[in-house]
């Protein structure tokens, strides 16, 4: 046998860079070859935001099982982004039908299937491994390989639960691993490259702000929960408020007409504000993101984001549950005072979303220039 497949730096489609390099004839004439104690595959897809979070075991995963091990993550093609710099991970599967038949027949010591739905509970139920922790596919419903697993799953069935729940996300998904004893509240994981700091750099320079404090607004929210975040008058109320404040209003690929109607609204009121692209790469919104003093966002995405590159946020919460969000010292959470009464509802309503004053937000940032 000439391949060392226990190596972490097998390659399995061609051979490695050190293999090429020295002339090796086996792997096992190899002095760099390392080998990994356990092969673990975690299974993460849902949206970008929710993925980051979770990135948030990475290191307690380290910490309970050593240094050496091989860390697999399956997630959906939109988030490969977020691990392609992240060094506590050694292979990212895209969810396609080529890693869904992989993951099948390649043999893991450990799997984390940490999504409550399907595909990803189907799937788990077709790995072949030794030791299972989340969820997985019975009798047409979702059901826990093991009993830390349970109370993730009760808080996101059950509206009065969650209501109730106290711990953050991160504390719950660590019991479903079975890693509360190793979670040291780490932040979400991401890492710019100098080019897309660069990127971010360019920004500030063709904008001429390059020194100054900037506030970053981000007007997006998920399509689910219509009452997420103001309307585009109560932003424009804001912005007013702070117009001697340089301001970008961030936006994704399904704000693109919202953030262009604001801008040339308020342009019109002479106005100007800045706006990033919302065709960027992942890596070049997290970038713009970066060069923000504060953000002002809903709970979506961009607030793990900012918490991962250690931004002071203020954080709106109007439908959704602020006890979740884990702060890290550094996001200020606005509740809104009809919270409870219109829990997690998916339907705009103005009173909901009138219900947190500006004057709050102002206070958070540190009143008006």
């Amino acid at each position: 046998m000439k391949w060392n497949k226990k190596c972490r730096f097998f390659n399995e489609k061609y051979a490695c860079d050190t293999l090429s390099s020295e002339g090796y004839k086996s792997c096992y004439e190899c002095k760099f070859a390392r080998e990994y104690s356990k092969k673990i595959l975690i299974i993460k897809l849902g949206a970008i935001g929710d993925v980051l979070r979770t990135t948030c075991i990475l290191p307690a995963l380290r910490k309970k099982y050593g240094d050496d091990i091989l860390i697999y993550w399956m997630t959906n093609p939109e988030s490969v982004d977020l691990f392609k710099h992240n060094l506590l991970v050694d292979k990212i599967l895209p969810y396609n039908l080529e890693n869904v038949l992989r993951v099948q027949q390649e043999r893991f010591d450990i799997l984390f299937a940490l999504e409550i739905d399907t595909p990803s509970t189907l799937l788990a139920n077709l790995v072949k491994v030794n030791e299972k922790f989340g969820y997985f596919f019975e009798d047409g419903t979702t059901s826990c390989f093991n009993k830390g697993a349970e109370a993730y799953l009760e808080t996101a069935f059950l509206h009065h639960v969650k209501l109730k729940n106290r711990k953050t996300y991160q504390e719950l998904i660590s019991e479903a691993c079975e890693l509360s004893l190793y979670y040291s509240k780490e932040k979400p994981m991401f890492n710019l490259t100098e080019n897309h700091l660069n990127f971010g750099k360019e920004f500030l320079i063709k904008n001429n702000i390059l020194g100054e404090k900037i506030i970053g607004v981000n007007i997006g929210s998920a399509d689910r929960w219509a009452s997420k975040f103001w309307d585009n008058e109560k932003i424009k109320e804001l912005i007013r408020r702070l117009k001697e404040r340089k301001i970008i209003i961030l936006a994704g690929p399904n704000e693109i007409e919202k953030q262009d109607k604001l801008v040339n609204e308020m342009r019109e009121e002479g106005i100007f504000l800045l706006k990033n692209n919302p065709k960027n790469t992942l890596n070049e919104f997290a970038a713009i993101v970066n060069i923000c003093d504060t953000i002002i966002c809903g709970d979506t995405m961009i607030l793990h984001l900012a918490s991962a590159l250690n931004k002071k946020t203020i954080a709106l919460f109007f439908v959704t549950s602020p006890w979740e969000l884990e702060s890290y010292e550094t996001v200020s959470k606005i509740i809104s005072p009809l919270l409870e009464k219109y829990f997690y509802t998916n339907q705009y309503i103005e009173e909901l979303a009138e219900s947190i004053d500006i004057e709050q937000v102002l206070k958070e940032i540190g009143g008006e220039k």
